[in-house]
């Protein structure tokens, strides 16, 4: 009964160490859409010096505006831990709606927002939790933001993301880059537990052994 109570302490503990130590997502990856400038409040298409939310466009979709339901874009480079992406085929991202100034709405939700999903690809997501305008005229909007990478396999780490959007055409282009990693709570729980559970059987032993 003794061995079989060690075995599973012991095969506890080495759980908890492996989900500690999930490696941190690495790399990054660049994709390009279509989206329609607006006013996050109201909904209304807006000049893109004026616009305070991103409708983002199905690329199969033309310009028909779809306020609330996340638009399409291709996936063009990866790199690290996305080096796959761009070789799937459709290399489809969804994109969600957002405000990025003002008070938002509910199809152009202000921040924290979950971005951007990718399920085929190790159920790939990013959720934006802040962002500042960089610059932003009829001509151009620049974005910078930083958010939390989700991938199965992987710890969720922190990352940043560039947004460039081109108001004569309508198109958007997107490269994003990992951070430092973020240590997931449930993960250190475990550690935790597990290394109470060492430091109890050890204390056992020396009582025993004395």
């Amino acid at each position: 009964m003794r061995i079989f109570r060690s075995a599973a302490i012991a095969l506890t503990v080495l759980f908890c160490v492996a989900t500690a130590e999930a490696s941190p997502i690495t790399g990054g990856f660049s994709i390009a859409g279509n989206f329609l400038p607006v006013n996050g409040q109201t909904g209304a298409s807006s000049l893109l010096g004026a616009a305070t939310g991103l409708d983002f466009l199905s690329l199969f979709g033309g310009s028909t505006p779809s306020p609330g339901t996340a638009g399409t874009a291709l996936v063009t480079q990866g790199s690290g831990s996305f080096t796959g992406l761009p070789a799937l085929f459709p290399a489809l991202m969804t994109v969600s709606d957002f405000s990025f100034a003002g008070t938002g709405s509910a199809s152009f939700p202000v921040l924290p927002v979950a971005l951007f999903a990718f399920p085929s690809f190790n159920n790939l997501t990013f959720t934006l939790n802040s962002v500042s305008i960089v610059s932003q005229s009829n001509a151009q909007l620049s974005l910078l933001g930083q958010g939390i990478f989700s991938m199965a396999g992987f710890s969720n780490t922190a990352g940043t993301f560039n947004f460039t959007a081109n108001g004569g055409g309508g198109t958007f282009s997107f490269s994003a880059s990992n951070g430092a990693q973020v240590p997931e709570p449930a993960s250190l729980a475990l550690l935790g537990g597990g290394l109470l559970v060492c430091a109890g059987v050890l204390s056992r032993r020396r009582r025993t052994s004395r």
